[in-house]
């Protein structure tokens, strides 16, 4: 397959992981009475699609390297919450990045194993996922 098919299907995967881990994490800081400070749809679109193309650049030159290269991922990873916090510098604090990439870590591994037909897996991470951020939720509120 030629590499440019191989970006375009990761920037593809990369930006509706991106865009939904966005609003996942929108849901849970009105869950935890807070406001995200997203900009208008057009500019959070932009800045996703550049972040998700630096994710896909940076699998595509990773991949063949097999488990080093989704390893060195992290650098890829890291630019694009560079980028965020960039792009939101007034507005978000540290913790807003970090959720942002923990919740695309956490979809990308749900669709990775759901992709893989290891649905124990993809139960098993749903559950943790859900069981923290109710406790999170809860532990705010109940401040």
């Amino acid at each position: 397959m030629h590499i440019a098919l191989h970006i375009l299907i990761f920037w593809a995967l990369a930006f509706t992981s991106l865009g939904l881990a966005i609003l996942l994490l929108n849901i849970f800081w009105n869950l935890i009475e807070q406001d995200l400070d997203l900009k208008d749809l057009s500019r959070e679109a932009i800045i996703a699609s550049g972040a998700s193309m630096i994710e896909a650049i940076g699998l595509t030159l990773l991949i063949p390297l097999g488990a080093r290269g989704l390893q060195a991922m992290l650098i890829p990873f890291l630019i694009v919450g560079l980028i965020y916090k960039i792009s939101h510098l007034e507005d978000w604090s540290h913790y807003e990045i970090i959720c942002l990439l923990l919740f695309q870590l956490i979809i990308v591994a749900i669709g990775a194993s759901l992709f893989l037909g290891n649905f124990t897996a993809t139960f098993g991470i749903l559950i943790t996922f859900a069981i923290v951020l109710a406790i999170i939720v809860a532990f705010v509120r109940g401040l």
